[in-house]
């Protein structure tokens, strides 16, 4: 293209606006800090001229803009930003207080202020998260300090070392905390709580014999050689096909079987219920299993039918009647030893024999 004719044509582009002219309108709408398609946008909806759009984003603009100690900011977001505020919080408190964004500032930084805490040489934003650095409750740390009229600082110690007291020690190495051992181990640290309670031993005693039933059973960061991995612990199922199932309650007392999915295949009870109703009531998996238990004989005592050795008669008393043995004997055993139906059923034909033979 001649120079002349590209002359021409960028001369037809040229802009002038309060006197001053600019290659183009998005070069003058650059030079004023404002959006070239905002103002293309409000010319088109309001049919004006191309001067009065960039008056209005100009003047929109400085409306925006706020000193805030001695300095002009563009916008109270660019100086929340500053300050690390948060801006919505600072608009609300301008809305709600019909305050200035100067008022409202001071307040948001005083706010701030109040907030950080100094610990040890280390100033932290908030309460939380200082509590977060060192892993401890911020809602216990708030109560001990009200509770007993003390600082951050002396609340947050205090737990600190609290926290410190707690380690637990099992099989030679120590803990975070019993609840950490029990889940390096695939336990959960309230059903061996509650086990170690009806037992009326130690926790440490429940553990070590609870352990003493798995086969091969050593906590991840033992079995793991990658140094990443040295903190992680085993899930449960890592070891549930080998975790014996056994049983301290008078009811079940002495049985033991390979799992607890064995055992509840056994009675047809869903070993997945089982667990989740003891995480759930906060209760060892002999209770959740002895409330299956006994729900499912309950279940089988309103049934009209019951099945024995492949015969189904119209009830229990029916079968009992049949095979010349009491119902209240085989309804009693099954309560009391936790066997099922069937099995009491057994029982008493046996001993009916052997009388026989006597």
């Amino acid at each position: 293209m001649p120079r002349k004719i590209r002359s021409n044509y960028m001369e037809q582009f040229k802009f002038t606006y309060n006197g001053k002219t600019f290659e183009s309108k998005r070069k003058c709408c650059k030079y004023y800090g404002i959006c070239y398609r905002s103002v293309m946008a409000y010319q088109d909806r309001h049919k004006c001229r191309t001067e009065e759009a960039v008056t209005h984003f100009i003047e929109l603009k400085k409306s925006k803009e706020i000193i805030f100690r001695n300095r002009k900011w563009s916008s109270i977001k660019t100086c929340c930003e500053f300050y690390d505020l948060n801006v919505d919080s600072v608009k609300t408190n301008i809305w709600n207080r019909k305050c200035t964004p100067q008022e409202a500032l001071e307040q948001a930084l005083e706010t701030k202020k109040k907030r950080e805490i100094l610990y040890h040489g280390v100033k932290y934003p908030s309460l939380p998260k200082c509590c977060e650095e060192f892993g401890i409750n911020p809602v216990s740390v708030r109560l001990y300090m009200d509770e007993n009229g003390v600082s951050a600082t002396r609340a947050i110690t205090h737990y600190i070392k609290s926290k410190e007291k707690r380690t637990f020690t099992f099989k030679g190495k120590e803990y975070e905390s019993f609840s950490k051992c029990c889940l390096a181990y695939g336990q959960k640290q309230n059903s061996v709580s509650a086990m170690a309670h009806n037992a009326g031993c130690s926790n440490a005693e429940m553990l070590e014999k609870i352990v003493a039933h798995m086969k091969d059973c050593v906590p991840l960061n033992d079995m793991e050689k990658d140094k990443a991995f040295e903190e992680q612990v085993l899930y449960k199922e890592r070891h549930r096909a080998q975790e014996a199932f056994f049983c301290e309650g008078k009811i079940f007392r002495g049985t033991e079987y390979p799992s607890l999915r064995a055992c509840c295949k056994k009675y047809g009870i869903d070993d997945m219920c089982v667990r989740q109703r003891a995480r759930d009531k906060n209760c060892s998996l002999e209770e959740s299993f002895h409330h299956f238990m006994t729900r499912k004989r309950k279940k089988l005592l309103n049934n009209p039918e019951f099945e024995y050795h492949g015969t189904i008669y119209l009830s229990l008393k029916a079968c009992c009647e049949e095979l010349e043995i009491s119902k209240n004997s085989v309804v009693s055993r099954s309560r009391r030893t936790g066997c099922s139906l069937q099995e009491a059923v057994d029982h008493y034909v046996r001993r009916k024999e052997c009388k026989e033979l006597d």
